[in-house]
C-alpha cells in the first residue's frame, strides 16, 4: 500500500551552518506496486484519454516526410531538457549534430552536450521497448547511463543510487524537503515491479505511459536524471503502443512550457492507503489531465509545422523553376524538415551522389537563399536551412499557444528566402523562372499557383513572364481559383 516511512537522518558536520548540520526526522514516501492494479476510472476520464490516443495517431499520420522525424524527434528531448533548466540554443544542436554525422566523434560540450546525450537516451528507449518481453533492468540503466555520459557527473551513470535523494528544500539534509523518494534499499524491487508492469501491456497506451512516468519519477531510482529517463521512457512506450511509425509528437515540449502543472500533478499521484481503494484512482486523474492536454498541444504544434515547412518548400521549388520531381535539388529540399544542418559529405553518403553533384546543387540551393553555409568546428562547413530553424523556434516557444504560432509562421512564411550573403553581395543573384516546357493546361496552371505562392506581391505579367504564359492566362486561373474558394 501507499505510506510513508518515518526515517532518520544525522546531520552533516561538514554543512556551512548550524541549521544545515542539524539531525532528525523525516517521511519518504513509498508508492503502492503497479502490477495487477486496475484504476476505475469514468466513463469521461476513459473518453478523453482515447481523444488523445487519437490525437497522437493522426499527428503522427498527417506527418509525411521520407526522410522521418529528424527536428520533431529531438523536440521531444529539448523539451525535456528544458524541464530540467537546460536550455541550450536549438541551433547549437542542429549544428553539433551535423558535425557528429559527419566526423562520427562526440564533440560537443555543456548543455548541448547534454540535449544530445538526452537524444541518444531516447532513441535507446525506443530501441529497447521494440520487444517489451526484453526489456530488463540491464536495459533501463544502459539508457539511463547514455543520458548521463555527458553530465558533470557521469559517475553515477547507470547506477541506482545507494544514498537517500530528496526534492527542494535545503541541499544537505531532507528534513524540509517538498518530496523524499523511497529509501534507496527499496528501490530495485520497485524498479523490477514497475518493468514488469510495462512488459504486461494490460492498459491502453496513453494509461501505460501516464502511469510508468509517474510510478518511475516517484521511485527517483537515480541520483540524478530521473525526470529526463522517465520521459524517455514515456515517449517510447507511446511510440510502440500507439504505432506511431511516421512520428512521435514531442510531449515533453508541452509539459516544459506548463512546468508548475506538470510537477503539481506528479505530487497529487503520491497516494496514501490501499492500492484497490477509489482513492488512489482519482490521484491519477489530474495527472491525466495534463498529460492528454499536453498530447493535444504537441500533436497541433507539429501538424502546423507540418503545415508550415509543407508551404516553404512550396516556395523554394518554385523559385528553382525544377521541372523533375526527382531531381538533385528537390532531393536535398525534401531533407530540410527533418535535417537542417549537415555538411557536403553527410548530404552526399544519404542520396548515394557525388560529392561534385551535391556541390552544385547546394550551391545553386545557396545562391537562391534556401541554403546559407557556417562553420561547424576546424575546417568543417555546414549547409543550414535558417527559415526551418526559424520554424522550428515557433513550434517551440508557443506550442500551447495555437493563436501565437499561426501568427509567427505567417511571419516566417513571408520572408522564405535569406538576404544573399556577404560574400554574394555585388554579384548578380537571379532566382530562376518556372518555364516548364511543353506543359499541359494542367501542369501550367499548377505552375502559375505555385508562383502565386512563392511570390504573392508579384503582378499578374510578373508571374506570365515566370512561367511562360500570357497575362490575361494567368488572371484568368488565379481568378478562378479564388472563385472556387
Amino acid at each position: 500500500m501507499g505510506t510513508y516511512l518515518t526515517k532518520r537522518w544525522e546531520g552533516n558536520d561538514s554543512a556551512p551552518r548550524p541549521k544545515e548540520r542539524r539531525s532528525g526526522t523525516f517521511a519518504a514516501y513509498v508508492p503502492p506496486p503497479l502490477t495487477g492494479w486496475q484504476p476505475q476510472l469514468s466513463a469521461e476520464v476513459a473518453e478523453f484519454v482515447d481523444q488523445a490516443e487519437q490525437s497522437l495517431r493522426d499527428a503522427s499520420a498527417r506527418f509525411n516526410s521520407p526522410a522521418g522525424e529528424g527536428v520533431c524527434f529531438w523536440a521531444e528531448s529539448l523539451g525535456s531538457s528544458h524541464i530540467e533548466d537546460v536550455t541550450p540554443n536549438p541551433r547549437l544542436v542542429a549544428r553539433s549534430l551535423a558535425a557528429r554525422q559527419h566526423t562520427g566523434q562526440h564533440s560537443a560540450h555543456g548543455a548541448v552536450a547534454e540535449v544530445i546525450a538526452n537524444i541518444d537516451a531516447t532513441t535507446q528507449a525506443h530501441q529497447m521497448l521494440t520487444t517489451p518481453s526484453e526489456l530488463s533492468l540491464r536495459s533501463l540503466l544502459d539508457a539511463h547511463s547514455t543520458l548521463m555520459k555527458a553530465s558533470l557527473t557521469p559517475q553515477i551513470a547507470g547506477k541506482i543510487r545507494t544514498r537517500q535523494n530528496w526534492i527542494g528544500g535545503s541541499g544537505w539534509h531532507p528534513l524540509e524537503a517538498d518530496f523524499v523518494p523511497p529509501p534507496p534499499e527499496l528501490c530495485l524491487p520497485l524498479l523490477e515491479d514497475l518493468i514488469t508492469y510495462i512488459r504486461s501491456d494490460i492498459h491502453s497506451p496513453l494509461l501505460q505511459a501516464a502511469l510508468a512516468h509517474a510510478q518511475f519519477e516517484t521511485i527517483h531510482p537515480f541520483s540524478d536524471g530521473n525526470g529526463r529517463t522517465g520521459r524517455a521512457l514515456m515517449h517510447a512506450i507511446l511510440k510502440r503502443r500507439c504505432g506511431l511509425e511516421r512520428l512521435t509528437p514531442p510531449i515533453s515540449l508541452a509539459l516544459s512550457r506548463n512546468k508548475n502543472d506538470y510537477i503539481d500533478a506528479l505530487t497529487k499521484f503520491h497516494y496514501v492507503g490501499d492500492p484497490d481503494d477509489p482513492a488512489r484512482s482519482a490521484a491519477l486523474v489530474r495527472w491525466l489531465e495534463v498529460l492528454t492536454d499536453a498530447v493535444h498541444a504537441s500533436s497541433k504544434a507539429v501538424t502546423l509545422y507540418e503545415a508550415a515547412l509543407k508551404a516553404l518548400k512550396t516556395k523554394w521549388l518554385a523559385a528553382l523553376a525544377i521541372s523533375r520531381k526527382q531531381s538533385l535539388e528537390t532531393e536535398i529540399v525534401n531533407l530540410l524538415p527533418v535535417v537542417p544542418s549537415f555538411s557536403l559529405k553527410t548530404v552526399s553518403e544519404m542520396l548515394r551522389r557525388s560529392d561534385k553533384q551535391v556541390s552544385d546543387a547546394l550551391r545553386k540551393l545557396q545562391e537562391v537563399g534556401i541554403l546559407t553555409v557556417r562553420s561547424a568546428g576546424p575546417g568543417l562547413r555546414v549547409y543550414e536551412a535558417d527559415r526551418v530553424l526559424d520554424a522550428f523556434a515557433v513550434m517551440a516557444s508557443t506550442v500551447s499557444d495555437m493563436d501565437a504560432s499561426l501568427t509567427d509562421y505567417e511571419r516566417v512564411l513571408s520572408e522564405p528566402f535569406l538576404p544573399p550573403s556577404p560574400s554574394s553581395r555585388g554579384r548578380k543573384l537571379t532566382r530562376p523562372t518556372i518555364t516548364p516546357q511543353k506543359t499541359s493546361r494542367s501542369e501550367l496552371q499548377a505552375a502559375i499557383l505555385a508562383a502565386h505562392k512563392a511570390y504573392p506581391s508579384e503582378s499578374n505579367t510578373q508571374i506570365a513572364r515566370r512561367v511562360g504564359a500570357s497575362r490575361s492566362y494567368v488572371s484568368k486561373v488565379l481568378t478562378a481559383r479564388y472563385t472556387d474558394n
